[in-house]
């Protein structure tokens, strides 16, 4: 549920971001194609959207270079280019879908979710813990088949708790998944989350919770049944 943005036209990067974030995404937005190419190699991404013009380079060359350093992720590719051959150059290069300016952001939401459902990146299986489980695209939780009423960032921290099957995470680890570049976060946000979590989980009846390995960081336990 993490996507990178790769576009120095500040103003509609921070459009993207803002639209994303309100649909359950972490965003990271970058200016230049060196910022971009480090990011996708060193964080684990959902979607990569690029645009073609960059200060620092050309979009194709660095949708080149990731691909050929073994990167996978999905690569949306906006452009204000609307000749077939600049689309096709793109597509050739490695990226997966391309999206004309201007756009309407409902298309960029549904052209993202389209990538997330091809079968080289979907998960085997609906992330679950317990008696929590979350449906393949990460949005919803249940608790024993129910809803739960859960803000963006306690879904967020739920399924990476989830995901990680009862192991450690540290509190900094946390704060990077859970925040984009650029977000402000305070001291005291991830015990926040925390706390309203283990009182929602508790609520649902969960039969699960979230245990404090003081120093360390949080893991989801089994409750002895």
């Amino acid at each position: 549920m993490r996507v990178l943005v790769i576009d120095d036209d500040h103003a509609l990067a921070a459009l993207v971001a803002t639209d994303l974030r309100a649909a359950g995404y972490t965003v990271d937005a970058v200016d230049l194609a060196e910022s971009g190419f480090h990011a996708a190699i060193d964080i684990d991404y959902s979607a990569i959207i690029i645009d073609l013009r960059l200060p620092d380079g050309d979009g194709i060359d660095l949708i080149r270079a990731m691909r050929a350093s073994g990167l996978k992720t999905p690569i949306l590719v906006l452009t204000g280019k609307r000749r077939v051959p600049d689309r096709v150059a793109g597509l050739e290069a490695g990226a997966d879908d391309y999206l004309i300016k201007p756009f309407a952001m409902a298309e960029l939401r549904a052209r993202l979710a389209a990538l997330r459902r091809r079968p080289e990146v979907i998960a085997p299986r609906a992330p679950s813990f317990a008696d929590i489980e979350f449906d393949r695209d990460g949005i919803e939780a249940t608790v024993a088949g129910q809803p739960i009423a859960l803000s963006r960032q306690e879904t967020r921290l739920l399924r990476l708790l989830v995901e990680r099957g009862g192991h450690i995470l540290s509190k900094r680890h946390i704060e990077e998944t859970l925040y984009g570049f650029g977000e402000e976060v305070s001291s005291n946000s991830v015990e926040v989350h925390v706390h309203n979590l283990r009182q929602a989980l508790r609520r649902a009846g969960a039969q699960a919770a979230i245990e404090t390995q003081r120093g360390v960081g949080y893991r989801l336990g089994k409750k002895a049944s």
